[in-house]
């Protein structure tokens, strides 16, 4: 098993962010990316962005993953954590010159119904990428700012067509009072880090750090995968307009829970890895 080393827990605990070199082996690492393939529907043409979530939930071969790597026990061990459970995964593709495709300074934990101390992604490469060609930046420490940032969507947002997006949505971001900066502009006020990866490296970071990516201005392909953790101290917190990827009506969760709910949110983790036969929900309801 990986086991981080003390280092590397301190990072993550410090800075809200760690890289994990070779987290994923390379014969699993090739198979994530061809299973990325085929739940796409094949490699895009240059330009295209591709992005597909809680892929587990119905696909038997991504489920088997969440069993198969050592991502959880890497979560559980960085946040110090008996038990982890996943609450979403997401596939990220920027094809060749996708220049347009950025992600802005953005944190996770505004719009996720969930709270706690022990909430992380695993963000994994499945190609090679640079900073400069939209592999992840961080705001080191930033996760410690009790800050929660209205998402930069350009000049002259419309709040109610981000509604349309998902109810509430625009509603809640409008209610947000801190504002993104260009925080890679002020290196005297912030420390911003970003790493260039390999196939199988994980970024591994705390779900209220500022993050962003480039565009893909390079002529390969980026293709990463994010797992979505939830330690022991996660609790179950909906708000209108939280992303609706679990929402109210698919848990038995009520509002201030830990979360227990193994139909919603399945265990992956505890203290060594959930047995393999164990079968994995295809649905959250």
């Amino acid at each position: 098993m990986r086991t981080l080393t003390t280092s590397e827990i301190q990072a993550f605990r410090r800075d809200g962010i760690v890289k994990v070199p070779g987290a994923v082996p390379p014969d699993l690492a090739a198979e994530m990316l061809a299973s990325v393939d085929r739940v796409l529907g094949a490699p895009g043409a240059t330009g295209m962005f591709g992005m597909d979530r809680r892929v587990y939930a119905r696909d038997e071969q991504f489920a088997s993953f969440l069993y198969r790597s050592e991502l959880a026990s890497l979560a559980a061990q960085a946040m110090g954590s008996e038990t982890i459970r996943i609450y979403f995964d997401q596939i990220f593709v920027k094809e060749s010159n996708t220049e347009d495709q950025v992600f802005h300074w953005h944190q996770d934990h505004p719009f996720w119904p969930i709270r706690g101390e022990q909430v992380a992604s695993t963000w994994v490469a499945l190609t090679e990428a640079s900073v400069q060609a939209s592999a992840l930046e961080f705001v080191k420490g930033s996760h410690r700012w009790d800050k929660h940032y209205r998402p930069f969507l350009g000049e002259g947002v419309d709040f109610e067509q981000m509604n349309r997006l998902w109810d509430g949505f625009g509603d809640h971001a409008a209610g947000l009072t801190d504002v993104i900066e260009d925080f890679e502009n002020h290196p005297e006020r912030y420390d911003v880090v970003g790493f260039d990866v390999a196939p199988g490296d994980a970024l591994l970071f705390d779900y209220r750090i500022l993050h962003r990516s480039r565009g893909n201005s390079s002529g390969r392909r980026r293709v990463a995968v994010s797992w979505r953790w939830l330690g022991d101290s996660a609790v179950w917190a909906p708000i209108h307009g939280a992303d609706p990827v679990i929402s109210q009506e698919h848990t038995t969760l009520q509002p201030g829970e830990r979360i227990t709910d193994d139909a919603a949110f399945p265990l992956v983790y505890r203290s060594g890895p959930i047995d393999l036969r164990q079968p994995v929900p295809t649905s959250a309801g």
